[in-house]
């Protein structure tokens, strides 16, 4: 599947888009305050514009700009970079993850559809995606 029709704000027709310097795959735009709150505070980088989010699936790379960034120098997993992880988060803002949806589902039995989930996990109800979700949006 190609990633950038998944990932909000992507677009894999933008000829703008730079790509990424390790696995040539396109990357999205991020905005310098996802920048500022994803990668660790000893990392950050004295500009905070100019980086995007490699949308590769295989690439080990986070952002890449002025500088790179690989998992070990971000805050959070990114969900399409893990996806065999059940704990990455599906929502950042409230951080429910696919473990969290699945066991108020099966094991509590207490979601049937998503306005059940919301009501008790939360996801999707946040506002704060631009700088929680390492995709800015």
């Amino acid at each position: 599947m190609d990633t950038s029709t998944v990932v909000c704000g992507a677009n894999h027709l933008d000829v703008n888009a730079l790509t990424c310097p390790v696995c040539g795959k396109p990357g999205k735009e991020v905005r310098s305050e996802t920048i500022k709150n994803i990668v660790k505070e000893e990392c950050l980088p004295t500009v905070n514009e100019g980086f995007f989010l490699c949308l590769s699936k295989d690439c080990k790379v986070i952002y890449f700009g002025n500088q790179i960034y690989f998992k070990p120098d971000v805050k959070v997993k990114v969900w399409f970079k893990e996806e065999d992880n059940p704990s990455v988060p599906l929502c950042y803002c409230k951080n429910v993850s696919k473990e969290d949806i699945c066991n108020h589902i099966a094991f509590q039995k207490c979601c049937s559809d998503l306005k059940n989930i919301q009501e008790h996990t939360g996801a999707t109800t946040g506002k704060e995606c631009l700088t929680k979700n390492p995709a800015g949006t």
